[in-house]
């Protein structure tokens, strides 16, 4: 009887160290769940997001697209993507943004690429973003991952709006 106590009050104070590990902790699964399914958050976060694809870039950053190689166009729309899919590993971001997307459309239009198949690829993936649709990106990672031979990070979906949100945060603020 004496070890039912004693093995209740150890499993007892476990049990709590545990339940406050997961108050306290911000990445518990718990918090991430109830977030996730939160609409208002939801809403909050999309419209966060909205402002910043509303934001303008460098003028700099937009020059340096005109001279871009073929190789260095297809991982800046990679990376793009990285902000918008959930993958395994991610290698590289870029914030997307209305002007960045349109640059990148116009320079890519412009181009001569060596293989023309590419350009039309990445013309593809990028004409919906100009409207701000961005439920290729799953598709579009993993055709340009799968252009570049990458057998680690394949995208499996699109991340919620809080979770791009998260990412945004903390890749570029």
């Amino acid at each position: 009887m004496k070890k039912l106590k004693v093995w209740g009050l150890i499993i007892g104070i476990l049990a709590c160290i545990v339940g406050v590990y997961f108050y306290l902790s911000e990445d518990s699964g718990l918090k991430l769940n109830l977030k996730k399914n939160d609409p208002v958050a939801a809403k909050e976060a999309q419209t966060k997001i909205d402002k910043s694809f509303e934001a303008p870039i460098s003028s700099k950053v937009m020059e340096e697209y005109e001279t871009m190689s073929d190789g260095k166009l297809i991982q800046e729309v990679h990376n793009m993507t990285h902000q918008k899919v959930e993958a395994d590993k991610k290698w590289g971001s870029s914030e997307i943004t209305a002007d960045k997307v349109q640059k990148l459309y116009d320079v890519i239009k412009n181009k001569n690429f060596k293989n023309g198949s590419t350009k039309s690829m990445l013309l593809e993936i990028l004409e919906p973003w100009l409207g701000k649709d961005f439920t290729n990106a799953v598709s579009a990672h993993n055709r340009i991952w799968s252009y570049q031979n990458g057998n680690i990070g394949k995208a499996t979906r699109l991340l919620t709006p809080q979770e791009e949100l998260e990412y945004i945060e903390e890749e570029f603020r």
